[in-house]
């Protein structure tokens, strides 16, 4: 299958690695690490063979930043202290000095992060980076003796080793459904199944692949398959059966797979994969929900600036849409790199989203095309004149205008739609999930779900490499309608509030206020009396956070705004 890609830049990630790339000591006291791995450079360690497997030897130089001895590492792993000098340039001295590989130990008490940077020859040795904590344990271990450690692909390494990996597992084919629109099985199901990786030296029999799911910790879905046999370097599709209940309830949904052949697996971390979705009483998304509301664990860009304009955008339909109405989606946010902070700014700045009903024939990332796309709804949201605070967070973006009226959206009944994030400011990152994998389902359907365009060109139908989720998801309710949410222009000041909070609006009289965090909990609802087209409200006990405000007037209006609380 053919996938059209757009390149981005990366400013905040998690460690995603394939199943069979590790970092390990393996004696004395055999200890698996998390770690994180070059970005864009050095050996390429999701290829079998690329590893390396010998003796820790601390650099002369302990931060790789000088001259290095080549008694010190030569033929060894180089034992290196992030910190002072650029990652590339610790590496390229530590192999100058003959290291057959280098372990960076982090220099702050913080997970270890991705390692950034343009080397100025080729690095074709593997490099892994731990956390302070686990740096200071390997050194403990090696004032008593000589430890050996293995970077890389493990692909042969152990005799008996079964594998899972994220991209190999089914999923949900959304990260939050409205209950409303799954009532029963035949309404939303989860195909399920894996694919089993076999990367031990041995043939293994009598493999059998679990799927359980739990909603809100209760086992709901218990399965397992029939036994199969796999050989070494070898993989099986093993199919489960699928999740179709009676009747769905809302809540939060994991589903893991556990695979187990009756035996001791050499290398067992990796022989469980975990992946989530959530039936929710409101949030439509391709992402899954955190304590965030969207989950996001990425914040990327496109990599070919400049560019005036870029567009993020989910694709989503359902066969009973016109069950629910949206008033506004949440989004994971922007945040600015330290290099561009003395250009870009937040400051004022406004985003925009736009719905499209998407009319064309063909909806797969192979022949799809964007030829007749009508926009029928949008909205923005503008960021304080001090955005700092908000960086990163994510934001509320209400409904502002449309086919419909500046108060809702009602969706059609199997109609496609997309929905796109408009970033006017392409320098800024956007917020994305790398925990939701959908390669499996796309290689499989090969259907459209999060395309990308820069300057209003054409759009790359996969999204950007590596396929992250944007962090989206669509508010809706079953019951929204004109006469309760139509919109009235609202100011509140100052943001972000400390302790008390002026509101401007254009209405006068009692109005009911209701406050929710951004994870949707009500903090308060209370009587405000408007005069002189303001009111004052206390925030003094609430949290530090970003807040939607709610206000209904005596007259049926309404108006929805965002409060951040600094503290």
């Amino acid at each position: 299958m053919k996938k059209l890609l757009l390149s981005f830049g990366l400013f905040v990630t998690t460690t995603y690695s394939f199943g069979q790339v590790i970092c390990n000591q393996t004696s004395p006291n055999p200890t698996i690490y998390s770690f994180t791995q070059a970005s864009g450079w050095g050996m390429d360690l999701t290829i079998p063979g690329n590893f390396v497997h010998d003796t820790l030897a601390v650099a002369s130089d302990t931060t790789g930043c000088g001259t290095i001895t080549n008694a010190s590492v030569s033929g060894k792993i180089a034992v290196i202290y992030r910190g002072t000098c650029n990652f590339t340039v610790k590496v390229q001295n530590a192999v100058a000095a003959g290291a057959v590989g280098v372990l960076i130990i982090n220099n702050v008490a913080a997970a270890p992060i991705p390692m950034g940077g343009t080397p100025t020859g080729p690095v074709n040795v593997p490099i892994a980076m731990i956390s302070q904590a686990d740096g200071a344990s390997v050194r403990a271990t090696m004032a008593g003796g000589p430890v050996m450690f293995y970077i890389g692909n493990k692909s042969g390494f152990f005799d008996d080793d079964l594998a899972l990996n994220d991209i190999g597992s089914m999923r949900a084919n959304v990260g939050s459904l409205p209950i409303s629109l799954a009532q029963n099985g035949t309404e939303f199901s989860v195909p399920l199944g894996a694919w089993v990786f076999n990367q031990g030296q041995n043939d293994l029999s009598n493999i059998v692949l679990n799927g359980t799911i739990t909603r809100n910790g209760t086992s709901v879905h218990n399965v397992n398959s029939s036994p199969v046999s796999i050989l070494s370097g070898d993989s099986a599709f093993v199919t489960l059966t699928t999740y179709s209940p009676a009747s769905h309830q809302a809540g939060d949904y994991e589903i893991v797979y556990t695979v187990d052949f009756g035996a001791a697996d050499d290398y067992a971390n990796d022989n469980t994969n975990t992946n989530y979705f959530t039936l929710s009483d409101s949030l439509w998304s391709l992402c899954s929900l955190d304590t965030t509301i969207v989950s996001k664990q990425t914040y990327v860009r496109p990599a070919e600036l400049p560019v005036n304009q870029f567009e993020s955008c989910i694709a989503f339909k359902n066969a009973n849409a016109a069950r629910v109405a949206m008033d506004g989606i949440y989004f994971g946010g922007f945040t600015i790199t330290a290099a561009d902070t003395a250009t870009v700014h937040l400051d004022d700045f406004e985003a925009f989203w736009s719905l499209y009903t998407w009319d064309d024939p063909d909806f797969t990332i192979t022949n799809g095309t964007f030829d007749i796309i009508s926009q029928v709804a949008y909205g923005s949201f503008t960021y304080p004149s001090n955005g700092d605070p908000l960086a990163g967070e994510t934001i509320f973006m209400p409904l502002t205008g449309g086919d419909q009226g500046a108060s809702h959206y009602r969706f059609v009944n199997d109609q496609q739609y997309l929905l796109c994030i408009e970033n006017f400011q392409p320098k800024l990152f956007m917020a994305y999930s790398d925990r939701d994998h959908y390669d499996l389902q796309m290689e499989t359907d090969d259907l459209i779900r999060f395309p990308n365009r820069s300057d209003a060109g054409d759009f790359t139908p996969a999204g950007f490499v590596g396929l992250p989720v944007p962090s989206i998801a669509l508010r809706t309710s079953t019951s929204l309608n004109v006469s309760e949410n139509e919109l009235v222009n609202v100011s509140a000041f100052p943001v972000p509030a400390k302790e008390t909070i002026t509101v401007k609006v254009q209405a006068a009289g009692d109005a009911s206020l209701k406050i929710v965090d951004m994870a949707g909990r009500e903090i308060s609802t209370q009587q405000v009396k408007i005069e002189n087209g303001q009111f004052q409200t206390s925030v003094a006990g609430m949290n530090a956070g970003t807040y939607v405000f709610t206000l209904d007037y005596a007259n049926g209006t309404t108006s929805r705004f965002n409060v951040v609380v600094s503290k």
